[in-house]
């Protein structure tokens, strides 16, 4: 071989082409396996190691470097990995077998195919993790399997778990509860494999699979004489945990379920340790029951009780949740009932719970003083009443004995009692609904019981009436045990007394009138009574609790009379036992009549067949009263509608009489003043009846009516009749007032003639008083004299009235009955007058009697006599004192 043949052989091997240098390496007869090494080195560095490269590992002769290079390749194609650990375990195959260099390889190089199929099967489940096949199987290649088979207990990974259990027994197994334990406590149990137990009270030796190791030995041989030489040494890890022997005995299984369920307790996942103690028990673990029942009655408490606003939630465990009160618990047991809710709640948690009571390491004092049932008892008597009459009905004594939540009939009838006579502004419907499940007791059984106990009678007899217990206890819990001390015989007349309280409360719940049951028992005064005996009529007419609706059937108000007068009963006890007769229709009928339900009231009132408890002086005044109450509330004076319209109604009631008359007159004067005649409290303010009738002077409206409505002195007739109506029916002075009003208003009006004319009925109606002895005697003269003479005097010195006869005669009249200290005034004016408009025949008017004037007003004595005559007669007046 010459020199430029080795040459080419160096130049392709360096260059990597093999294949040349393959060829010229066999023409040579030189060693191909360096080449060969090169080539699967090359291939191997790359990267790329393909099926076909597996080939240049079975050219080569030299088996200790194969072998070598199968321990150390690694490939992401499991097949291909496969493939290669098979052609190094063949290799070692070949070597001696007692060379333990040799042993150790092949050993290692098995081991290393029985992880890789282990791998191969758990790789599934590990296909989320970034790394690549080949990177996690060199991993868990030579790997502590136990401390990887903690890894998986820990990561939940089930399946990767089984595997090694499964296929690594021998160096597994003996760690198995030790890593079982490390499973999260927060995991679900069943989807894990996990020891059984069987019949003869030991580990299950079939409780994980079928399928046998990837190395076929006996399990159980294998686990008590594992030989070192088929284990890997343990790490630090694994030799801290316990070896366990197989079969164990089933008190090492319940062991660790209970271990697994205390510290999932521990981390307050109540749930979660009772799924385990219960997995344990499907597994065959017996004597977890007493756990179980303990966990599921945590769990319920747990996630039923919600936690104080001013308190965060904290997790209770199973030695904390049994310190805490029974009544506590029982109570946070009911934290979301509602009344859809509540019978079954009590049926499937509560009673339950109180069996569960009795054996309870804790004893509260209520339980060891009153029984478990005083728990439930103590509940009830605080909640909702709705609730609890929910839970009484579901205990009447009609139902069947298992189905009851209160079975004990006493006690049954003492909550009853202590609910209704304890609790205001309980709704009349729930009340009767409690009362209804009371129970009935044998008169027989409770004189037997009487006969025994003839001391102990005499004892009850002492508090035999609720009137005398309640103010002992008025709460409902307080009551409930006061009743304790009742036997059924005085519970029975305590019950009959409810079923007369409650009769009487329907009467009064049915007109919006309900008082608490309690309220029958004390002796109330006649004051109480009689306020609600108003408020019972008065709902009728229309309360505030009804909505303003009042009843519109005549046979409803005469039922609410009967219902009345049945509250008093005949032995005047009753709820309205202090009134009167008289005071209950009185009541009746003022409701009656503000209802504006007349024709009944004309009926039962002054009607042939009315009842003759009310005399007709009473009813005049009630309707009287009911009359002013509808027209002070009228809001416009039409007397043909509204308030006002009620009030004409209601007085026609009763027959005409002066008060009677005197109530119409005064709507129609009203009516007149406000809707014809519009009358104004203030400009752009309407005057209302109330008004009318407070007025201390209701002559000022008549005189707000002459100066707003124009002209209406041409109607003095209508105006005097107004004023009439307005209360002075029998007052002449109110009508001279009014006259000399009107006249005065037209003399404004400069309707002399008009004014002329009023100033003459103004006098000749005080002359009608003044010669009427009894008349003087009841008015103030001076008053009526100041308002004629005023008038008149202003009258008769208006210059502008150019009638001087009727000027003439207003003086006269005005001198004739003004007083002393203004004659001179007036005696002024007429002075005035005669110089400038001389007429001596009006003097007849001041001298009555006088026979020296003739017809043509001319005199016998001569004129400047007869006027100094009449003249010294006025001034003779003025020098009188």
């Amino acid at each position: 071989m010459d020199q430029s043949t080795h040459k080419d052989f160096l130049f392709h091997f360096t260059q990597g082409n093999y294949q040349a240098a393959l060829d010229i390496a066999k023409d040579l007869s030189l060693d191909t396996n360096v080449v060969f090494k090169a080539q699967w080195q090359q291939q191997q560095r790359s990267g790329n190691l393909q099926p076909d490269n597996v080939d240049l590992l079975q050219s080569i002769d030299d088996d200790a470097w194969v072998v070598n290079q199968c321990l150390e390749t690694i490939v992401d194609d499991w097949s291909l990995q496969r493939r290669i650990l098979t052609v190094g375990k063949t290799r070692a195959s070949n070597k001696d077998e007692d060379d333990s260099i040799w042993q150790q390889t092949r050993w290692l190089l098995n081991d290393y195919i029985e992880r890789l199929e282990t791998f191969i099967e758990i790789w599934p489940s590990l296909q989320q993790q970034q790394q690549s096949f080949g990177q996690m199987y060199a991993a868990f290649r030579d790997t502590n399997l136990v401390a990887q088979a903690v890894e998986y207990a820990h990561a939940e990974n089930s399946h990767a778990l089984r595997c090694l259990l499964v296929h690594h027994a021998p160096i597994v197994w003996p760690y198995r509860l030790a890593i079982l334990a490390e499973i999260p406590e927060t995991a679900n149990p069943n989807q894990f494999d996990l020891p059984r137990v069987d019949s003869n009270d030991m580990e299950d030796e079939k409780w994980l699979t079928t399928e046998e190791p990837w190395q076929q030995e006996d399990m159980k041989d294998t686990m008590i004489t594992s030989p070192e030489q088929h284990t890997t040494p343990l790490s630090d890890l694994s030799k801290r945990f316990e070896r366990c022997e197989f079969p164990a005995p089933a008190a090492v299984i319940r062991d660790w379920y209970l271990s697994k369920a205390i510290q999932a307790d521990r981390m307050g996942l109540c749930s979660l340790a009772l799924e385990w103690i219960r997995h344990g028990r499907r597994m065959g673990i017996k004597d977890l029951e007493k756990q179980e029942a303990q966990l599921d009655w945590l769990c319920k408490y747990v996630y039923t009780c919600e936690p104080d606003n001013d308190e965060p939630a904290t997790a209770v465990c199973l030695e904390q949740f049994k310190t805490i009160p029974s009544y506590d618990v029982l109570d946070g047991l009911l934290d979301h009932t509602d009344d859809t809710s509540i019978v079954n709640d009590m049926r499937q948690l509560i009673l339950p719970w109180l069996r569960v009571c009795r054996e309870r390491e804790i004893k509260d004092e209520e339980i060891e003083e009153d029984g478990v049932e005083m728990l439930l008892y103590r509940w009830l008597l605080g909640t909702r009443l709705d609730w609890c009459c929910l839970v009484l009905e579901a205990s009447k004594p009609t139902l069947p004995a298992d189905e009851r939540i209160v079975q004990n009939d006493l006690d049954l009838s003492r909550l009853v009692l202590a609910l209704l006579y304890s609790n205001d502004d309980t709704p009349i419907d729930l009340q009767v609904r409690l009362f209804e499940c009371l129970p009935v007791f044998d008169p027989w059984d409770m004189d037997q019981e009487e006969d025994g106990k003839q001391q102990q009678q005499h004892d009850d007899n002492r508090i035999s009436d609720m009137a005398t217990l309640l103010p002992l206890a008025e709460t409902p819990l307080g009551l409930f045990t006061a009743l304790q001390s009742v036997n059924a015989h005085n519970l029975t007349q305590m019950m009959d007394a409810l079923q007369l309280h409650l009769s009487a409360a329907e009467v009064l719940a049915r007109y919006h009138s309900g008082v608490p049951l309690r309220w029958f028992l004390k002796e109330q005064p006649v004051e109480a009574q009689k306020q609600l005996c108003i408020r019972m009529a008065s709902q009728a007419a229309g309360g505030v609790e009804t909505g303003g609706k009042h009843f519109d059937s005549d046979n409803d108000w005469r039922e609410l009379l009967d219902d009345m007068m049945a509250l008093k009963e005949e032995d005047n006890k009753g709820v309205f036992g202090r009134l009167s007769r008289t005071d209950i229709f009185e009541t009746f009928f003022t409701s009656l009549l503000r209802c504006g339900r007349f024709r009944l009231a004309k009926d039962l009132m002054v009607g042939p067949n009315r009842d003759k408890t009310l005399d007709i002086g009473r009813a005049e005044q009630l309707v009287i009263e009911a009359q002013q109450e509808f027209f002070d509330n009228a809001t416009s004076g039409n007397m043909y509608a509204g308030n006002m319209k009620l009030a004409m109604e209601c007085l026609k009631i009763l027959p005409p009489t002066d008060l009677v008359t005197e109530e119409t007159e005064l709507i129609e004067a009203t009516h007149k003043l406000i809707y014809e005649y519009q009358v104004m409290d203030r400009p752009g303010i309407e005057l209302m009846p109330i008004q009318v009738r407070q007025s201390s002077n209701r002559l000022n409206l008549i005189s707000k009516l002459i100066n707003t409505r124009r002209r209406v002195y041409k109607q003095p007739a209508d105006v005097v009749a107004l004023a009439r109506k307005l209360g002075y029916q029998d007052d002449l002075s109110a009508e001279v007032k009014v006259l000399a009003m009107l006249a005065s208003a037209a003399l404004v009006d400069e309707e002399y003639d008009t004014a002329y004319t009023l100033c003459r009925d103004t006098v000749d109606k005080v002359h009608a008083i003044a010669d009427d002895q009894t008349l003087r005697r009841r008015y103030n003269m001076d008053e009526i004299y100041e308002c004629a003479w005023q008038i008149c005097f202003n009258l008769g010195k208006v210059d502008s009235f150019t009638d001087y006869p009727r000027r003439y005669d207003a003086l006269a009249m005005a001198l004739e009955l003004s007083p002393v200290q203004h004659v001179h005034d007036v005696l002024n004016v007429w002075r005035k007058l005669d110089d400038e408009h001389p007429n001596p025949s009006q003097l007849d008017f001041l001298l009555p009697g006088s026979t020296d004037f003739d017809t043509d007003g001319q005199d016998n004595l001569g004129l400047g006599a007869l006027k100094e005559q009449v003249l010294g007669f006025f001034w003779n007046r003025l020098s009188k004192p």
